[in-house]
Protein backbone atom coordinates (compact mmCIF):
# COMPACT_ATOMS: atom_id res chain seq x y z
CA UNK A 1 0.00 0.00 0.00
CA UNK A 2 2.80 2.40 0.88
CA UNK A 3 4.63 1.61 -2.32
CA UNK A 4 1.51 2.21 -4.39
CA UNK A 5 1.10 5.65 -2.80
CA UNK A 6 4.72 6.70 -3.30
CA UNK A 7 4.87 5.36 -6.86
CA UNK A 8 1.65 7.11 -7.77
CA UNK A 9 2.86 10.43 -6.37
CA UNK A 10 5.93 10.28 -8.62
CA UNK A 11 4.00 9.68 -11.84
CA UNK A 12 2.78 12.34 -14.27
CA UNK A 13 1.18 12.40 -17.71
CA UNK A 14 -2.03 10.68 -18.78
CA UNK A 15 -3.64 7.36 -17.93
CA UNK A 16 -4.04 4.64 -20.55
CA UNK A 17 -7.29 4.60 -22.49
CA UNK A 18 -9.35 6.70 -24.89
CA UNK A 19 -10.22 9.40 -22.33
CA UNK A 20 -6.60 10.53 -21.96
CA UNK A 21 -7.32 11.37 -18.33
CA UNK A 22 -4.47 13.31 -16.75
CA UNK A 23 -2.91 12.07 -13.53
CA UNK A 24 -3.64 14.41 -10.63
CA UNK A 25 -1.95 12.85 -7.59
CA UNK A 26 1.40 14.63 -7.92
CA UNK A 27 -0.23 18.02 -8.53
CA UNK A 28 -2.62 17.66 -5.61
CA UNK A 29 0.23 16.60 -3.34
CA UNK A 30 2.34 19.63 -4.24
CA UNK A 31 -0.55 22.08 -3.95
CA UNK A 32 -1.67 20.61 -0.61
CA UNK A 33 1.69 21.38 0.96
CA UNK A 34 1.14 25.07 0.26
CA UNK A 35 -1.90 25.22 2.53
CA UNK A 36 -2.13 25.24 6.30
CA UNK A 37 -3.54 22.67 8.71
CA UNK A 38 -6.95 21.30 7.74
CA UNK A 39 -6.82 22.18 4.04
CA UNK A 40 -3.32 20.75 3.75
CA UNK A 41 -4.35 17.51 5.44
CA UNK A 42 -7.40 17.05 3.24
CA UNK A 43 -5.37 17.80 0.13
CA UNK A 44 -2.73 15.27 1.11
CA UNK A 45 -5.36 12.59 1.71
CA UNK A 46 -6.83 13.38 -1.71
CA UNK A 47 -3.39 13.00 -3.29
CA UNK A 48 -2.69 9.65 -1.60
CA UNK A 49 -6.03 8.19 -2.71
CA UNK A 50 -5.53 9.51 -6.23
CA UNK A 51 -2.01 8.08 -6.34
CA UNK A 52 -3.15 4.52 -5.60
CA UNK A 53 -6.22 4.70 -7.83
CA UNK A 54 -4.13 6.05 -10.70
CA UNK A 55 -1.67 3.22 -10.22
CA UNK A 56 -4.58 0.80 -10.52
CA UNK A 57 -5.88 2.57 -13.63
CA UNK A 58 -2.47 2.30 -15.29
CA UNK A 59 -1.88 -1.37 -14.52
CA UNK A 60 0.38 -0.80 -11.52
CA UNK A 61 0.68 -3.00 -8.44
CA UNK A 62 -1.94 -2.27 -5.79
CA UNK A 63 -3.66 -4.06 -2.90
CA UNK A 64 -7.30 -5.04 -3.36
CA UNK A 65 -8.78 -3.71 -0.14
CA UNK A 66 -11.55 -4.54 -0.68
CA UNK A 67 -11.45 -4.27 -4.51
CA UNK A 68 -9.28 -2.83 -7.28
CA UNK A 69 -11.81 -0.08 -7.98
CA UNK A 70 -11.78 1.02 -4.33
CA UNK A 71 -8.09 0.39 -3.64
CA UNK A 72 -7.19 4.01 -2.86
CA UNK A 73 -9.32 4.60 0.23
CA UNK A 74 -7.70 2.51 2.98
CA UNK A 75 -4.08 3.21 1.91
CA UNK A 76 -4.77 6.95 1.77
CA UNK A 77 -6.19 7.07 5.29
CA UNK A 78 -3.53 4.85 6.86
CA UNK A 79 -0.63 6.46 4.97
CA UNK A 80 -1.76 9.91 6.09
CA UNK A 81 -2.29 8.93 9.71
CA UNK A 82 1.07 7.19 9.96
CA UNK A 83 2.90 10.16 8.47
CA UNK A 84 1.05 12.81 10.46
CA UNK A 85 0.63 11.00 13.79
CA UNK A 86 3.71 8.75 13.75
CA UNK A 87 1.84 5.50 14.29
CA UNK A 88 4.10 2.44 14.25
CA UNK A 89 3.85 -0.25 11.56
CA UNK A 90 2.56 -2.65 14.23
CA UNK A 91 -0.37 -0.39 15.07
CA UNK A 92 -1.10 0.17 11.38
CA UNK A 93 -1.17 -3.61 10.81
CA UNK A 94 -3.63 -4.01 13.70
CA UNK A 95 -5.81 -1.34 12.13
CA UNK A 96 -5.68 -3.20 8.80
CA UNK A 97 -6.80 -6.35 10.59
CA UNK A 98 -9.80 -4.46 11.98
CA UNK A 99 -10.57 -3.06 8.54
CA UNK A 100 -10.40 -6.60 7.16
CA UNK A 101 -12.93 -7.85 9.69
CA UNK A 102 -15.49 -5.33 8.47
CA UNK A 103 -14.68 -5.98 4.83
CA UNK A 104 -15.04 -9.72 5.28
CA UNK A 105 -18.33 -9.27 7.15
CA UNK A 106 -19.74 -7.49 4.10
CA UNK A 107 -18.23 -10.02 1.70
CA UNK A 108 -19.78 -12.88 3.67
CA UNK A 109 -23.21 -11.36 4.27
CA UNK A 110 -23.71 -9.18 1.19
CA UNK A 111 -21.21 -8.39 -1.58
CA UNK A 112 -18.19 -6.26 -2.45
CA UNK A 113 -18.81 -6.57 -6.19
CA UNK A 114 -19.83 -3.50 -8.16
CA UNK A 115 -21.34 -5.82 -10.77
CA UNK A 116 -23.62 -7.28 -8.10
CA UNK A 117 -24.54 -4.39 -5.77
CA UNK A 118 -23.10 -1.25 -7.35
CA UNK A 119 -20.31 0.98 -6.10
CA UNK A 120 -21.75 1.00 -2.57
CA UNK A 121 -20.22 -2.47 -2.26
CA UNK A 122 -16.80 -1.24 -3.35
CA UNK A 123 -16.13 2.38 -2.37
CA UNK A 124 -18.79 2.26 0.36
CA UNK A 125 -17.21 -0.78 1.97
CA UNK A 126 -13.71 0.69 1.57
CA UNK A 127 -14.89 3.81 3.39
CA UNK A 128 -16.31 1.70 6.21
CA UNK A 129 -13.07 -0.25 6.50
CA UNK A 130 -10.96 2.89 6.60
CA UNK A 131 -13.23 4.58 9.13
CA UNK A 132 -13.01 1.56 11.44
CA UNK A 133 -9.23 1.41 11.09
CA UNK A 134 -8.84 5.11 11.85
CA UNK A 135 -11.09 4.91 14.89
CA UNK A 136 -9.11 2.03 16.31
CA UNK A 137 -5.86 3.93 15.82
CA UNK A 138 -7.23 6.80 17.87
CA UNK A 139 -8.30 4.53 20.71
CA UNK A 140 -12.00 4.19 19.95
CA UNK A 141 -14.12 1.73 21.88
CA UNK A 142 -15.61 -1.30 20.14
CA UNK A 143 -18.93 0.51 19.78
CA UNK A 144 -17.25 3.65 18.43
CA UNK A 145 -15.28 1.61 15.88
CA UNK A 146 -18.47 -0.13 14.75
CA UNK A 147 -20.26 3.24 14.57
CA UNK A 148 -17.53 4.72 12.38
CA UNK A 149 -17.74 1.76 10.01
CA UNK A 150 -21.53 1.94 9.96
CA UNK A 151 -21.46 5.59 8.91
CA UNK A 152 -18.87 4.91 6.25
CA UNK A 153 -21.17 2.42 4.55
CA UNK A 154 -24.54 3.99 5.39
CA UNK A 155 -23.76 7.23 3.60
CA UNK A 156 -22.80 5.43 0.41
CA UNK A 157 -26.03 3.41 0.19
CA UNK A 158 -27.42 3.33 -3.34
CA UNK A 159 -24.22 4.41 -5.08
CA UNK A 160 -24.23 3.11 -8.64
CA UNK A 161 -21.37 1.57 -10.60
CA UNK A 162 -21.26 3.43 -13.93
CA UNK A 163 -17.67 3.61 -15.21
CA UNK A 164 -17.18 5.63 -18.39
CA UNK A 165 -15.92 3.41 -21.23
CA UNK A 166 -15.98 0.51 -18.78
CA UNK A 167 -12.67 1.73 -17.33
CA UNK A 168 -11.96 2.30 -13.65
CA UNK A 169 -11.20 6.00 -14.12
CA UNK A 170 -14.28 8.25 -14.27
CA UNK A 171 -15.90 8.54 -11.73
CA UNK A 172 -14.04 5.82 -9.83
CA UNK A 173 -10.77 7.62 -9.11
CA UNK A 174 -12.43 10.71 -7.62
CA UNK A 175 -14.75 8.52 -5.58
CA UNK A 176 -11.74 7.01 -3.83
CA UNK A 177 -10.47 10.46 -2.85
CA UNK A 178 -13.86 11.57 -1.54
CA UNK A 179 -14.41 8.32 0.38
CA UNK A 180 -11.02 8.65 2.08
CA UNK A 181 -11.85 12.02 3.62
CA UNK A 182 -15.36 10.81 4.41
CA UNK A 183 -13.84 7.92 6.35
CA UNK A 184 -11.83 10.37 8.44
CA UNK A 185 -14.98 12.43 9.03
CA UNK A 186 -16.85 9.30 10.15
CA UNK A 187 -14.03 8.58 12.58
CA UNK A 188 -14.25 12.09 14.04
CA UNK A 189 -18.04 12.00 14.28
CA UNK A 190 -17.92 8.66 16.08
CA UNK A 191 -15.19 9.87 18.42
CA UNK A 192 -17.43 12.72 19.57
CA UNK A 193 -20.13 10.20 20.45
CA UNK A 194 -20.26 7.58 23.18
CA UNK A 195 -20.66 4.92 20.50
CA UNK A 196 -24.40 4.44 20.94
CA UNK A 197 -26.39 4.70 17.70
CA UNK A 198 -29.67 3.55 16.22
CA UNK A 199 -28.59 1.58 13.15
CA UNK A 200 -26.07 -1.24 13.50
CA UNK A 201 -23.38 -2.09 10.96
CA UNK A 202 -25.02 -5.48 10.39
CA UNK A 203 -28.33 -3.79 9.58
CA UNK A 204 -26.66 -1.45 7.08
CA UNK A 205 -25.00 -4.44 5.39
CA UNK A 206 -28.41 -6.09 5.12
CA UNK A 207 -29.92 -2.92 3.62
CA UNK A 208 -26.99 -2.49 1.25
CA UNK A 209 -27.48 -6.02 -0.06
CA UNK A 210 -31.18 -5.44 -0.69
CA UNK A 211 -30.53 -2.03 -2.23
CA UNK A 212 -27.95 -3.57 -4.53
CA UNK A 213 -30.41 -6.17 -5.72
CA UNK A 214 -33.02 -3.44 -6.35
CA UNK A 215 -30.68 -1.28 -8.46
CA UNK A 216 -31.31 -1.86 -12.19
CA UNK A 217 -28.59 -3.88 -13.90
CA UNK A 218 -27.59 -1.03 -16.22
CA UNK A 219 -26.21 0.79 -13.15
CA UNK A 220 -24.01 -2.11 -12.09
CA UNK A 221 -20.71 -2.15 -13.99
CA UNK A 222 -22.29 -2.54 -17.43
CA UNK A 223 -21.46 1.01 -18.60
CA UNK A 224 -25.00 1.16 -19.99
CA UNK A 225 -26.38 3.80 -17.62
CA UNK A 226 -25.58 6.84 -15.49
CA UNK A 227 -22.36 8.74 -16.13
CA UNK A 228 -21.23 6.05 -18.55
CA UNK A 229 -23.86 7.12 -21.07
CA UNK A 230 -23.99 10.83 -20.29
CA UNK A 231 -20.30 11.68 -20.46
CA UNK A 232 -18.71 12.78 -23.72
CA UNK A 233 -15.05 13.37 -24.52
CA UNK A 234 -13.01 14.37 -27.53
Amino acid sequence: MKNAVTRGLDQEGVLPGPMHLRRKAATYNIKAKGYQDNLRNRGLVFSYALAVSEENASGGKIVTAPTCGSCGVLPAVLFHLQKSKDFSDTRIIRAIATAGLFGNAVKQNASISGAEVGCQGEVGVACAMAAAAANQLFGGSITQIEYAAEMGLEHHLGMTCDPVCGMVQIPCIERNAMAAVRALDANIYSTFSDGRHSVSFDKVVEVMKQTGHDIPSLYKETSEGGLATNYSFE
